[in-house]
């Protein structure tokens, strides 16, 4: 072998090399962006939280939970408390969205359907929706209307039961 053919070859192998390192230098880079999205993500649902729990943390907050009917949004220091304790609440979910793989996310749906059934919290999903980011939004919407369907088959079972 002669100079000019090792000098090829070694030429071929740095080539590879620095290819190698663009290859893993942006894959890097890509998670570096990730982790810091999910960062400020996470630090705009905390510092949301901080906010809105200030206000909610009371004393008389259960007894509040316990009085709740269809009230409209903000009207009451009551409403005002619930309000600001359920958007709190959500945020942390919103977060909890974001942090939690496809396969994770199956829990955190229980909890939501569970709470989008009750009357008052599904209404204030559906009157404060567009505060979240929209593939939040998307994925409460669909919770929110399969536990709607879901709630219409029910009764009608329910119905057909009287009627037999």
């Amino acid at each position: 072998m002669n100079w000019e053919a090792i000098g090829v070859f070694a030429e071929l192998l740095a080539a590879i090399g620095v290819l190698i390192t663009l290859i893993y230098l942006s894959v890097q880079v890509r998670q570096a962006n990730a982790q810091a999205l999910l960062a400020s993500q996470r630090h705009r649902a905390d510092a949301a939280r901080e906010v809105l729990l200030s206000v909610s943390d009371s004393d008389h907050l259960a007894p509040i939970l316990a009085e709740l009917g269809g009230f409209p949004w903000g009207d009451t220091e009551s409403s005002v408390r619930v309000f600001m304790w359920c958007h709190a609440w959500m945020r942390t979910e919103e977060m909890n969205f974001r942090m939690n793989s496809p396969e994770q996310r199956a829990t955190q749906d229980q909890l939501l359907k569970g709470w989008l059934s009750v009357p008052w919290a599904a209404n204030f999903w559906v009157e404060n929706r567009a505060i979240y980011d929209t593939d939040f939004a998307k994925r409460l919407d669909a919770l929110l209307e399969n536990e709607q369907r879901n709630r219409v088959q029910t009764e009608g079972l329910f119905a057909q039961r009287k009627d037999t």
